[in-house]
């Protein structure tokens, strides 16, 4: 796929494909760094990082619209810089690590930088880290050389982005996550990862798309060669057989990013992909992966507010009426607790149903601690949830010799029970969409003001 630029900025897949994609990372930089660096009661003190692996130029021009915005280098470098554009934030403890490797790329990058954020020292960015008192660090290197430089530069909390232009290798995330991910879902490390779903089953330009089949005998030259590649992005050859056959693309695609979310659950308890379509049948995936829960929430309904997505609520009843049918269902455990406190496994439920994504669960969730730090105390009532049919223990590979019980919600009970349906999956928007959505919402916050007037 060929380079295009527009003055310094890279021109790239349109209006509800990058600038979408942008606007979910500008959004999700800044809540992300002011939870992790500890907030304004600890003067914004930690330490945090946001690496950019593939920064291209910090700029994008969008076709459609003939405007130029901030790719995510570019937020990146507004939120170190400009601090929100408030006063009472302090953003030098914030490290903002920069690597690109096309000579083009590199070139724009440095001017947009010269242009937007004059302060910045480019001469003392590109120079050894140990000298370099900005903590902004660019870096022209391939991908290996770059993580290999990186690991001498103190991160503390920090937010890697995988921007390749298709997909990133296996090889690659697992490289990161073991260095940083130390301990059974620690906190502390997030993952965005970009996926150019659909063209593993449409092909474009030289590559050719994934066969409809498994058997490799019946294969080209060219489709041994995707094949190779997503084994690369898997990691092992496992998918084929879930995807190499003659389903619709919908489906296969589906099926395809579900089983890149199971690969990452291996060291992340949260993984949210959300769907963009840049164009007519284009679809890719930004893959946010987490171990903590409030950027995952976050993030998930700032897209959710971007795309016309639907706001979860569980249910056609409020919580109290859901409740009342828990308590039928299970009085020993109601009457069980004293006063008006609801019983820690009917919390642990509500917090799962309502909250969390895929509804996966463990006895380290952070969530879980603030109701009840026993950890012995939230494995049992976890236990007690799966023994009663509302949560099942799922099996996937774990990246530590003791591995943590890990459960998800089985939606048929609890549909048939509390009357709570699983939340719909999120739908990525078509420009023809968009367009009438931001209508829609033009219209009613005029509709609004003339109200109040």
């Amino acid at each position: 796929m060929g380079l295009e630029f527009v003055g310094d900025a890279i021109s790239l897949s349109g209006l509800t494909g990058t600038k979408l994609k942008c606007d979910v990372i500008g959004s999700y930089y800044p809540f992300w760094w002011k939870i992790t660096s500890g907030g304004k009661s600890l003067h914004y003190g930690k330490s945090t990082a946001i690496v950019e692996l593939y920064a291209a130029t910090g700029e994008d021009y969008i076709k459609e619209t003939g405007e130029t915005v901030l790719g995510s280098a570019g937020h990146a470098l507004d939120l170190k810089v400009n601090n929100l554009g408030e006063t009472d934030i302090d953003t030098s403890n914030l490290k903002i690590i920069l690597t690109e490797e096309n000579a083009d790329c590199y070139a724009h990058l440095k001017k947009v930088i010269e242009r937007r954020w004059p302060s910045v020292p480019i001469e003392q960015a590109e120079g050894p880290p140990e000298s370099n008192s900005s903590n902004i660090y660019l870096l022209k290197k391939n991908l290996d050389d770059a993580l290999a430089a990186i690991e001498h530069i103190s991160l503390g909390n920090a937010i890697y982005y995988f921007d390749p232009l298709r997909s990133i290798e296996w090889t690659t995330v697992e490289k990161v996550a073991r260095k940083r991910i130390k301990n059974r879902l620690q906190t502390g490390t997030e993952f965005i990862i970009f996926l150019f779903t659909s063209d593993w089953f449409l092909g474009r330009d030289e590559f050719v798309a994934l066969p409809e089949t498994a058997q490799e005998e019946k294969w080209s030259k060219e489709q041994k060669a995707t094949v190779t590649e997503a084994d690369e992005l898997f990691g092992n050859d496992k998918w084929r057989k879930y995807v190499l056959n003659a389903e619709p693309v919908g489906k296969r695609q589906s099926r395809f990013i579900m089983l890149y979310k199971i690969r990452l659950w291996k060291w992340f308890r949260y993984v949210l992909a959300m769907p963009f379509a840049p164009k007519k049948e284009q679809l890719f995936h930004l893959v946010l992966c987490s171990n903590y829960d409030a950027g995952i929430k976050m993030t998930k309904d700032s897209f959710a507010s971007k795309t016309g997505n639907p706001t979860y609520l569980p249910g056609r009843s409020p919580q109290e009426n859901a409740y009342a049918m828990f308590k039928k269902t299970h009085p020993e455990i109601a009457t069980s607790t004293n006063g008006r406190r609801k019983p820690l496994a009917w919390r642990i439920l509500w917090k799962t149903l309502k909250y969390h994504e895929d509804g996966m669960r463990d006895c380290l969730c952070k969530d879980f601690q603030e109701i009840e730090p026993n950890a012995a105390s939230l494995a049992s009532a976890l236990m007690w949830l799966h023994s009663k049919d509302y949560l099942e223990p799922i099996n996937i590979q774990s990246a530590w010799k003791v591995p943590i019980a890990r459960f998800t919600v089985k939606w048929q009970t609890s549909e048939n029970r509390l009357n709570i349906k699983p939340p719909p999956k999120l739908k990525p928007i078509s420009p023809e969409e968009f367009k009438e959505f931001l209508w829609r919402k033009r219209a009613d916050a005029f509709k609004a003001k003339e109200e109040i007037e």
